[in-house]
């Protein structure tokens, strides 16, 4: 790594420090509380018979992860899909690919940046380094979060090392969203409607697969969005999806080259 690439990656370290060790405390410490108010197996097989009394339309109504929520692997597995871990992932992705170099312009920090001996390319590759390493280690502090709450309180044919791939795959989908969001800084001169696009997206995202699940006219666009391909409870019955991966992958990767062209030729 070139001095200039350590350089920004430590102007983003002391930026970003203290908003990541929060993000990673608290999901931490939600994931590790989930883990103590998790059903029983003996209370799991009560709610699941009670639930069986309920007639059929109310069944379909609810449809089949509430069934599988009802065990303590899928109630687990729930919350790494919950508003709560996911906003502490937004948080980052936004804070980080948004602002990295649409705020560095706007603030004006981009003019001492471009007195260094440092190329177009090496900015955006430290912003995605930033990115995608805090990316990790939120995403680590949830499965960690899990792993410490089952030492803690052990569940029976629950293993922490089941969460491993919702953990990864999570990691994936704001990989994904911070790819688009450093494109969208790279074509941006303020970070404020960086970020504020990049949060609208991330809104439009999830309520379209939320509604493209229960609205069955709208059910066909549901694969535009990049939630459609995270489903920690289908990863837990099945394994990670390669298919599901491949196309956040994708994402990622086209848009962080898209950002890296974009940035190149544009004005700043």
């Amino acid at each position: 790594m070139s001095a200039g690439a350590g350089t920004l990656l430590g102007h983003h370290w002391r930026r970003h420090r203290t908003a990541l060790v929060m993000l990673c405390l608290g999901m931490a410490l939600f994931q590790g509380i989930i883990t103590r108010v998790a059903p029983s197996p003996e209370q799991a097989s009560f709610l699941r018979n009670l639930l069986q009394m309920a007639p059929g339309p109310v069944l379909q109504a609810l449809g089949e992860q509430i069934t599988a929520n009802l065990s303590a692997r899928g109630f687990l597995a729930f919350f790494y899909v919950h508003p709560f871990p996911l906003l502490m992932l937004a948080v980052w992705s936004i804070r980080v690919s948004a602002g990295a170099l649409a705020r560095e312009i706007g603030q004006g920090t981009m003019d001492l940046i471009a007195a260094r001996p440092v190329t177009r390319a090496i900015q955006v590759t430290a912003a995605l380094i930033a990115l995608l390493a805090g990316l990790a280690l939120i995403a680590a502090a949830a499965w960690a979060g899990t792993a410490i709450g089952l030492f803690s309180r052990p569940i029976p044919e629950v293993r922490a090392t089941d969460y491993l791939p919702a953990a990864f795959q999570l990691w994936l989908l704001f990989a994904a969203f911070g790819g688009v969001g450093l494109l969208i800084s790279a074509s941006h001169k303020e970070g404020g409607p960086a970020i504020a696009l990049l949060a609208g997206l991330m809104a439009v995202s999830f309520a379209l697969d939320y509604l493209a699940r229960v609205w069955q006219p709208i059910h066909g666009l549901r694969p535009l969005s990049l939630f459609r391909y995270y489903d920690p409870q289908a990863i837990l019955r099945q394994g990670l999806a390669g298919a599901d991966a491949l196309v956040l992958v994708g994402v990622a990767v086209v848009t962080a080259i898209a950002a890296y062209a974009v940035f190149a030729w544009r004005d700043l």
